[in-house]
């Protein structure tokens, strides 16, 4: 499938309480889950395909799947629910990644003309997430708090907020709307923010839009779904 922007959309998430793996116990629903801890025998955690290559592993614990309804969980087995809310303000995510190389030329190599190089051991990912300002969405609030003060007046009670660096928590969905049996298409990504701008204009919507870089120790993934019957 030739996925098209309709297809996907931005989603913050929020981690719910823990499943705790024991004696006949399944999973309630289907959805993503961020996997706490994999039982040292006889996981009920999914396991790699058997024909796949020397580079595939199993999934481990930090990392995400989508946990299907029924599913077991031994002891040893937790996994943390993942619930997707979809970001109101959001119109455009941009996303890029980036390769290192290094110059390891030497003198064997003059008689080809060519420099060599190595690639190097890291890769960066960052990009840009645009909308429009919006009052009521929580996700642009968190946002707002990396880098002012903002202060929350409800009628009752009014609450200050310390500005405070976090890491954000985000689920791209690129290829959502397939038909049955089709792959979806995910992106896990955690983010800290590098750059945000809110304009105001004299006419017109008002922009809002912030840098990111994905956190690669949060086990940032691509996830590859075949679309199961509703």
């Amino acid at each position: 499938m030739r996925a098209t922007g309709k297809d996907g959309f931005l989603y913050s998430i929020t981690f719910g309480e823990p499943i705790v793996g024991e004696a006949d116990k399944t999973l309630d629903k289907s959805g993503f889950y961020k996997i706490k801890s994999i039982a040292a025998a006889d996981s009920g955690i999914p396991k790699k395909d058997s024909a796949a290559g020397d580079d595939a592993i199993d999934l481990a614990p930090d990392m995400v799947y989508y946990g299907r309804k029924g599913q077991k969980l031994v002891e040893g087995d937790v996994v943390i629910p993942m619930q997707l809310n979809k970001i109101s303000f959001v119109t455009d995510v941009s996303d890029s990644s980036q390769s290192t190389s290094h110059d390891i030329t030497t003198q064997a190599d003059v008689d080809t003309g060519l420099r060599a190089y190595a690639a190097g051991a890291f890769k960066d990912r960052t990009g840009s997430i645009s909308g429009y300002v919006e009052t009521n969405s929580p996700e642009q609030m968190e946002l707002l708090k990396e880098y002012r003060m903002v202060i929350v007046d409800d009628g009752n009670s009014v609450t200050v907020y310390r500005s405070v660096t976090k890491l954000h928590h985000y689920m791209l969905s690129r290829a959502e709307r397939v038909p049955e049996g089709d792959r979806e298409m995910w992106e896990y990504f955690p983010v800290i923010t590098e750059q945000l701008t809110m304009d105001k204009p004299m006419d017109g919507a008002q922009p809002f839009n912030f840098n990111y870089r994905v956190d690669g120790s949060a086990k940032p993934v691509t996830y590859f779904l075949t679309k199961e019957a509703a």
